[in-house]
């Protein structure tokens, strides 16, 4: 027996940006499918606790938190200097949110504008004829199952359930992102924490890790690394270890995982969308994807809606979402793709050089960068900055290496963005442009 469903758009993954996504289509009147591998019940407990931007919650008319689901706002961020004696503060306010209960939140939204949502459904192969995707098949609770639509999105995340079983003539990029560019994020929820520890949220230049809020005046202890799980922990482990031992009480371990990776050429192909980690929309400077992968959802409901109405959903009629999102957010990301994670790796010395005569490590520039996704570095403002960095290198303050990496990295990630800004208005040029692109990631 197969059980066969219908419907407009079909959505796979029930994580953040596929609930939002389905809920503004559903509100918009489209007759929308929500499929999830996972149970619904405890979804999000891999992570449970996150901080989402305050200020996106308007721009994406997501109405604001409230407890149970609000656990705080917290209003700055404190950067710490490479030695730990000092610090800014970077007045963004950003919600600790329990994660489960958000997403319980979203799914009521999308059930009560109508649309469907289906749990432990496993997809196993993309049903494409004529050149389209139309739909997906799979098991529902041991069942088989085909689900037919006349638009498929991918928002199944990293695992690019649909993404990455289309076939090779199809167009998207369809290969697993390699695991030297998947970022593990290992978590340690800690309580009863003595006094004289960081408060509030603190990341911290020279070193991996971050402390932020968690439940009530307890921490989260963290840390962003490649590879595998095994390799964050060790990291963690390092890093917890070296500059905090083993403080208060161990509450739990939580970990998860996003793409670090240039964007794939095409957001879209015949009745196809993919949106957040599934096409590497997760934000360039901290790998966070919720509210970036969110933003571009934003972007593809109104390209689907509109094509829907046309009656086209060809990749042609899809192509509006690629052009906005690479020269807008997709540009701005290359650019600090191409910058900010090489400058802040730089020898310790130069880093604390940077920090103290503001170049990069700031308020307005770190304010700038969380609220707008790009560094605010025009011509000018770099020259400035230029003749500080030949300043400290005369002086011995900073190496002539990284003065030289320096200015090498601001040229590659200009280049960079103006290549997304020149993205192809047609998929005609499209292979051409490609080209050009990898040839500048170097993959």
């Amino acid at each position: 027996m197969t059980h066969t469903f219908q419907s407009e758009i079909l959505i796979v993954g029930a994580g953040p940006v596929g609930s939002y996504l389905g809920w503004k289509l559903a509100k918009a009147g489209c007759d929308v499918l929500l499929l999830e591998a996972r149970s619904m019940a405890g979804l999000g407990e891999h992570i449970e606790v996150i901080h989402m931007d305050q200020v996106r919650f308007d721009e994406l008319n997501i109405p604001h938190p409230v407890p149970s689901e609000l656990i705080h706002l917290v209003p700055s961020n404190k950067v710490w200097s490479v030695d730990g004696r000092d610090y800014f503060e970077v007045d963004y306010p950003v919600y600790v949110v329990n994660l489960p209960a958000f997403l319980q939140r979203l799914h009521g939204y999308l059930l009560q504008a109508g649309g469907k949502l289906e749990e432990h459904a496993r997809v196993e192969g993309v049903i494409v004829e004529d050149s389209f995707v139309k739909g997906v098949h799979g098991t529902l609770n041991g069942i088989r199952f085909e689900a037919h639509a006349k638009i498929t999105v991918d928002a199944s995340g990293i695992v690019g359930a649909v993404r990455t079983r289309l076939p090779e003539s199809f167009g998207i990029e369809n290969t697993p992102v390699p695991s030297e560019q998947t970022y593990f994020c290992a978590l340690e929820l800690r309580d009863e924490l003595p006094p004289g520890l960081p408060t509030g949220n603190n990341s911290f230049l020279g070193a991996p890790g971050f402390w932020n809020r968690s439940y009530g005046e307890g921490a989260i202890l963290g840390i962003i690394a490649p590879g595998s799980p095994e390799t964050a922990w060790k990291a963690h482990h390092a890093w917890r270890e070296t500059f905090y031992g083993d403080p208060g009480r161990l509450v739990g371990k939580r970990i998860g995982s996003a793409p670090y990776r240039r964007a794939p050429a095409s957001l879209v192909g015949n009745g196809f969308a993919g949106v957040g980690d599934c096409v590497y929309q997760n934000k360039a400077f901290s790998g966070e994807d919720i509210t970036s992968g969110t933003i571009a959802s934003k972007i593809a409901c109104e390209v689907l809606l509109n094509a829907l109405e046309r009656g086209d959903v060809s990749r042609e009629a899809l192509w509006d979402y690629n052009l906005r999102y690479f020269r807008g957010q997709g540009a701005k990301f290359a650019s600090v793709m191409g910058f900010f994670f090489p400058v802040n790796n730089l020898p310790r010395k130069d880093i604390d050089f940077l920090y103290h005569h503001k170049i990069i490590f700031s308020t307005h520039d770190q304010q700038y960068l969380n609220l707008n996704y790009e560094f605010d570095l025009p011509p000018e403002r770099w020259e400035a900055m230029c003749i500080q960095l030949e300043t400290g290198a005369r002086d011995g303050d900073i190496s002539e290496q990284s003065t030289h990496t320096m200015k090498d990295l601001y040229a590659y990630s200009s280049q960079l963005k103006g290549h997304y800004l020149g993205y192809p208005e047609t998929p005609v040029s499209l292979p051409t442009w490609w080209e050009t692109t990898r040839t500048l990631w170097g993959y």
